[in-house]
């Protein structure tokens, strides 16, 4: 049986070798690179010192999995809490038979947190998680998608999915820019903006924070941030660049208030993935629409 442990520094070597075992696929610039990126994301992000433990797995001196967990302050009603955001979960490929991936999710709801969430699962975790009595938020577990240009969206879908050689794909282009101009004429058409009387500009973390109270008025679960702490969130979500460049949007309304914002990854005729949307109680339409 697996020796379950708490995760320390010097198992960071061990992690990313697992990491590259479990992920051959997901490649880094280099070992380096991946090791900075664990040890910044699990020991020097900036609630380190609420002691929310990550966990391992261990067999015969080996790391075989992990538990990765990010400490984070939240509010439930006013009330502080400590919770445990879990980032990463890996198992070896050849040890998926065996119990060691209940036995670290068990681990991490031992931990001193009030509350463990994960923003993210594969439907085997998701049943994992379910029969050791967590629950799934439905509601916050839905992807939806909004095709601006619905050919090429489509055509996207293909290339991601390598379904189209890229020589197809590149002739393909000019005809599908002239269906969605066609598209864009089309009455009623559902793909076109109507003029609203609100305004949009830049984004940054500061006036996120100004806002923050009066746009989660009303959600007994909140967010509890500081100036540095969004920041470094903010700073993280920017590097996963193969998404695309990070960019926010506020929302205002005609005497300049703030009724809202969007943060979405930008990568040209692409798919821009929505990272968050907030809104006034009320506003949101306004707010998706923009």
């Amino acid at each position: 049986m697996a020796k379950i442990r708490v995760l320390a520094e010097n198992d960071l070597a061990g992690v990313v070798e697992l990491f590259g075992r479990v992920y051959p696929e997901r490649r880094w610039a280099s070992q380096q690179a991946c090791y900075s990126y664990f040890r910044e994301i699990l020991f020097d992000n900036p609630w380190h010192a609420l002691e929310v433990p990550s966990w391992v797995a261990e067999e015969g001196g080996r790391i075989c999995g992990v538990y990765a967990m990010m400490p984070r302050r939240m509010l439930l009603r006013g009330r502080p809490l400590r919770v445990a955001a879990a980032c990463q979960f890996m198992v070896d490929r050849d040890r998926r038979n065996t119990l060691i991936a209940l036995q670290l999710a068990k681990a991490c709801l031992s931990g001193p947190q009030d509350l463990t969430f994960a923003d993210g699962a594969s439907e085997q975790v998701r049943r994992m998680w379910i029969g050791i009595g967590g629950t799934a938020s439905l509601l916050y577990s839905l992807h939806w998608t909004r095709p601006l240009r619905p050919a090429r969206f489509l055509l996207s879908l293909a290339e991601g999915r390598g379904a189209l050689p890229r020589l197809a794909s590149f002739a393909a282009l000019a005809p599908c820019n002239a269906a969605d101009a066609l598209f864009a004429r089309l009455r009623p058409n559902r793909f076109y903006r109507e003029a609203i009387h609100f305004q949009e500009d830049a984004l940054d973390s500061a006036a996120m924070l100004a806002g923050l109270h009066e746009i989660l008025r009303g959600y007994a679960l909140q967010p509890a941030y500081d100036q540095a702490t969004l920041d470094w969130l903010l700073d993280q979500t920017a590097r996963k660049s193969r998404h695309g460049k990070l960019r926010g949007r506020a929302v205002r309304d005609g005497e300049r208030g703030l009724i809202g914002w969007y943060v979405y990854y930008l990568e040209a005729s692409r798919i821009g993935e929505v990272v968050q949307l907030a809104a006034l109680e009320g506003s949101f339409d306004v707010v998706l629409r923009l």
